[in-house]
């Protein structure tokens, strides 16, 4: 049956893929996974430096040591999320340029704004980074606002892509407002989806901290104590509430899709099932290792990397079920560039390498 939409959905392009259409969707989750651990040291990283510094909180003592270190960091993490960010978006725009650039342009002027909102926010984390200390009763606010812009950038980028699943909607958004203002906030799985991310965000921020205070245990124990607990505090709560968000989110998703994940699709249901099993094994294992200091924290990690890996794909599954909704695609002429795919494969290695070591630099306790 041909989609009632078809004829406002662009063309595919005329220019070949440079590689195998298999191979850019195996690059474009392996890069957009590594873009998330990073976004989500980011994001969660900045929620918690703000939690640790609210009304109230103990100004002076291992808190406030833990919001000024996770303030270091974040700086680099800014500058991973946006390095790692670059690949899976170009591949995205490989693979599903049509309704990307289409939803971009419909939405124009909140994409335009991601780069500046990303520049001010990149200067009130060196703020925080290099004069913390000195901003006095500035201090809070700003990491406040910070946190707030990376928190908007994130529903910006997950508002177009989720425009992008929805081509029925585009007529109406585009004559009805054609000024490129269009946010699409009455999409209903827009909001649970935008949380759903973000409380995995705090999960997975906590786990990596949790992961560096384990490393400084050894040089400074009640400070590195402190982390493990507060970490895996926010790996438990994050994940707890990711859990009721991804519930609210499988409700919130189209008739057409939402039956996919609950029977319709044998690997939609498998990946639905074993997501529900990961969360639940995280949110054990994860209050194990925070009632006892001992319990090592290798299992958690593991979990926590395939719950990420799941969900990941279950991404990639719900845009594959609204897309095909309006017909497959034609098949994309392929001319293979072996040797640009080297060139990016030796670099995206050489950027883990170096992103890898730097945060080795800042875990490393100071003398």
């Amino acid at each position: 049956m041909i989609s009632p939409v078809l004829p406002f959905i662009p063309a595919p392009d005329a220019l070949p893929l440079p590689a195998p259409a298999p191979l850019l969707q195996a690059l474009l989750l392996l890069t957009f996974t590594l873009h998330l651990v990073a976004m989500n040291a980011l994001v969660g990283g900045a929620v918690l430096a703000v939690w640790l510094r609210r009304p109230g909180a103990d100004r002076q003592g291992e808190a406030a040591r833990t919001a000024t270190r996770i303030g270091k960091v974040l700086p680099v993490c800014v500058a991973a999320a946006v390095s790692f960010g670059v690949a899976p978006l170009l591949f995205l725009q490989a693979l599903y340029g049509r309704w990307f650039f289409t939803s971009s342009v419909l939405m124009a002027w909140p994409w335009f704004a991601v780069v500046p909102l990303l520049i001010m926010a990149y200067y009130g984390t060196y703020l925080e980074s290099f004069r913390g200390t000195r901003l006095g009763r500035l201090r809070t606010p700003l990491g406040a606002v910070t946190a707030a812009v990376f928190l908007l950038v994130a529903l910006i980028y997950v508002n177009n892509t989720t425009l992008m699943l929805r081509p029925e909607s585009w007529p109406q958004l585009h004559f009805g407002n054609p000024g490129g203002l269009q946010g699409h906030t009455g999409e209903p799985q827009l909001l649970p989806r935008w949380l759903h991310m973000m409380f995995g965000a705090v999960a997975v921020a906590g786990l990596l901290l949790a992961l560096w205070g384990q490393r400084r245990r050894a040089t400074d124990g009640p400070g590195g104590m402190h982390m493990r607990r507060l970490g895996l505090g926010a790996l438990w709560t994050g994940t707890l509430a990711n859990t009721l968000a991804g519930t609210w989110y499988l409700l919130a998703l189209a008739p057409g899709v939402r039956p996919a994940f609950l029977g319709g699709s044998g690997h939609a249901t498998g990946l639905l099932g074993l997501g529900v099993f990961l969360a639940a094994g995280l949110l054990i294992l994860g209050w194990r290792a925070w009632r006892r200091e001992t319990v090592a924290l290798a299992p958690v990690t593991v979990t926590a990397v395939l719950a990420l890996v799941v969900m990941v794909a279950m991404r990639d599954a719900v845009r594959g079920l609204y897309l095909a909704r309006h017909g497959q695609a034609p098949a994309a002429a392929v001319e293979t560039q072996g040797l640009n795919i080297a060139i990016f494969a030796a670099l995206l290695l050489g950027a883990v390498a170096t992103i890898w070591w730097m945060l080795r630099q800042f875990a490393r306790p100071a003398k």
